[in-house]
């Protein structure tokens, strides 16, 4: 928090100094070593702020492309989880229908062996 009160009160200062520099500079006078140090200090200062946007934007960007990967991938695992539910079944399906054809098998065979 303090620090936010810190840096806009020294932006404004800085801004409010570049307005008075300029103002000099159409006057036609002569400028300070401070007010050029001021100057390449508003300069730096615009372009941090300029980076620090394009960096806020790319994170914003890298977060909703992360976001969407998110989906796309828990949807495919969404379906794999239904693909292997319906194995499942059908495996379930196919040891009964197996179980089913060796008790009939056995059947036989005992009615084979007794004579019946």
């Amino acid at each position: 928090m303090a620090e936010a009160v810190v840096t806009s009160v020294l932006e404004e200062a800085l801004r409010q100094a570049s307005e008075r520099i300029a103002k000099k500079i159409t006057e036609g006078k002569k400028l300070t070593s401070i007010d050029v140090i001021i100057l390449l200090l508003d300069q730096i200062n615009r372009r941090i702020d300029d980076t620090n946007r394009r960096i806020d934007d790319l994170n914003t960007s890298l977060n909703k492309r992360i976001d969407d990967l998110s989906a796309s991938l828990n949807k495919r695992i969404d379906d794999t989880n239904r693909k292997i539910d319906d194995l499942k079944e059908e495996v379930r399906l196919l040891k009964q229908e197996v179980s089913s054809i060796k008790s009939d098998i056995i059947n036989l065979l005992k009615g084979r062996l007794t004579g019946t």
